[in-house]
């Protein structure tokens, strides 16, 4: 007789299917693929996930009905231009976001504790540089997200706990998606760069007060972005 494990759950195949989905989303994302851009082939994708050829087959069309690509038989597959080109995760759409930013917000502050407590103060400068692009673009009225990205990355990338940097990368890159469609958002993130330029003297300074204070403006300044898009109902 065979024992029953109460314990245990079976596995659905819709799980498997969403977490290839989810793996060519991160390439898609990863790779900059643009709308209009072919993907590799099925047997190039198959054999890099270690998946059989069904398995991706059915994740293609978990992906193809969500609008996020086309498979055009005989041509291959290609990234649509439908609302999901903007991908940075499609779960992490279907959450508060709100509670995304708190989330960030906590995690962010605590690593910039870490980087003001350091015996040694570590090599900031990509960081200033990022920041003076920043400025410079800001005298004109523009907002360089990229270098808005580069200035936190380059940040986080000098913590030990690759757990915690992947974590907010994914959480920064999926609520930066946001200043793509907001109207307006070039001058609420411009507002932020001061606040940038006082996190930087405040690792400097080893000024956890001065940098911390900064991280709480730039996080109300985002929840004010997300208040205003929801207004627009974008």
């Amino acid at each position: 007789m065979t024992q029953q494990i109460m314990s245990l759950k079976p596995v659905l195949k819709e799980s498997l299917h969403r977490k290839i989905a989810d793996a060519i989303i991160d390439y898609i994302n990863t790779s900059g693929l643009k709308a209009g851009e072919k993907l590799p082939s099925e047997r190039a994708l198959s054999e890099s996930l270690s998946i059989s050829r069904n398995s991706l087959r059915e994740a293609l069309r978990v992906l193809e009905n969500e609008g996020i690509i086309e498979v055009r038989t005989g041509k291959g597959t290609y990234v649509t231009g439908g609302p999901s080109e903007n991908i940075i995760n499609v779960k992490l759409w279907k959450v508060d976001y709100k509670e995304l930013l708190e989330i960030k917000y906590v995690l962010e502050r605590g690593f910039i504790e870490q980087l003001c407590y350091y015996e040694k103060i570590p090599d900031l400068s990509k960081v200033e540089q990022a920041l003076c692009q920043m400025e410079e673009a800001a005298k004109l009225g523009l907002y360089l997200q990229r270098a808005d990205y580069v200035f936190h990355n380059e940040l986080r990338q000098m913590i030990t706990n690759t757990a915690m940097v992947q974590l907010i990368d994914t959480l920064v890159k999926t609520l930066d998606s946001y200043g793509d469609v907001l109207r307006g958002a070039e001058q609420i993130w411009i507002s932020t760069i001061p606040y940038h330029r006082q996190i930087l003297e405040g690792i400097q300074e080893k000024d956890f007060v001065k940098a911390g204070e900064a991280c709480r403006i730039i996080y109300e300044t985002d929840l004010h972005a997300l208040q205003l898009k929801e207004e627009y109902d974008l």
